[in-house]
C-alpha cells in the first residue's frame, strides 16, 4: 500500500482547506452576499421566489436529480459489498476497496449534514421574513435567537452529488491530474444542486459552501489518514 497523494500536496490541501473555512467565515459573517444573491433570487413586487415551484427547479433538478443520484449510490454500494465469488472480473480487489471509500465518504457525509442541520436553527431565505416568512436573518455564523427552529443550514441537497467528488481515488496515486478533475467536477455538481436550491429561496450561499467544505475534509481526512490499495 502505498499514500494517496505526496506530504507536500496533503500540507498544501490541509492549509487551503483551514484557508477556505477562513474564507467562508467571513464571506458569511462579514459581507452582504448571502442577502444580495437571495435579493437577486426573490421577486418583491410579487413577494415571492419564482423558481421555488418551477418544474426544472424543483421536480427535474432537485426530485429527479436526487432520486438518480441516489439510484447511483446504491448500485456502487451494492458493487462494493459483493463478495469475491459474484464481483465482475473488471473490478479489482483494489478497485472494490476504493469503491468502499467512495459509498463510506457519501454516507458519512449525508449523515454529517443532517445531524448538523437538525441541531442548527438557521432559517431558509423563503422562512426569513425579509422574504415573506416569519423568522428573523441572522450572519450563518452568528448568535441565533433561541427559538427559532429553521434547520436549514448546512445545505442538504447538494449532498445529494458532491460526494461525487470522492471517485478521484480511482484515479489515486497515479494519475493526479486526472483525480483533481474528478474532484473538482464531483464539486461542481453539488454547488450547482446547491446553486439551484438557492435559486428556489431553499438556502443561502454560505449554506451550499460549508457542505462543500465539509466534503473537502472528510476526503482530506480519507488521504491524510489511509493508504490506497495495490
Amino acid at each position: 500500500m502505498e499514500h494517496w497523494i505526496s506530504k507536500s500536496r496533503l500540507v498544501a490541501l490541509w492549509l487551503l482547506l483551514a484557508a477556505s473555512a477562513a474564507g467562508i467565515y467571513l464571506l458569511a459573517n462579514h459581507t452582504s452576499i448571502d442577502l444580495a444573491l437571495a435579493d437577486r433570487m426573490f421577486d418583491f413586487q410579487q413577494g415571492r421566489f419564482p423558481y421555488k415551484h418551477g418544474f426544472f427547479y424543483e421536480t427535474v433538478m432537485h426530485g429527479y436529480a436526487k432520486t438518480l443520484l441516489t439510484g447511483i449510490w446504491l448500485v456502487l454500494l451494492a458493487l462494493a459489498l459483493l463478495p469475491q465469488r459474484l464481483r465482475p472480473a473488471r473490478l479489482s480487489t483494489a478497485d472494490q476497496s476504493r469503491l468502499r471509500w467512495v459509498v463510506a465518504l457519501a454516507a458519512t457525509h449525508s449523515c454529517l449534514v443532517v445531524g448538523i442541520k437538525h441541531r442548527m436553527p438557521h432559517a431558509c431565505p423563503w422562512d426569513v421574513d425579509r422574504y415573506g416568512g416569519t423568522l428573523p436573518w441572522f450572519p450563518t455564523f452568528a448568535a441565533h435567537a433561541p427559538q427559532m427552529a429553521g434547520h436549514c443550514f448546512p445545505a442538504g441537497h447538494a449532498t445529494s452529488a458532491l460526494w461525487l467528488s470522492a471517485l478521484c481515488l480511482f484515479w489515486l496515486p497515479h494519475q493526479p491530474h486526472k483525480a483533481l478533475l474528478v474532484a473538482l467536477a464531483g464539486l461542481y455538481a453539488g454547488f450547482l444542486l446547491g446553486w439551484i436550491q438557492q435559486m428556489r429561496g431553499a438556502h443561502f450561499l454560505s449554506h451550499t459552501l460549508t457542505s462543500l467544505w465539509l466534503m473537502c475534509a472528510l476526503l482530506l481526512c480519507v488521504l491524510s489518514f489511509s493508504k490506497s490499495p495495490q
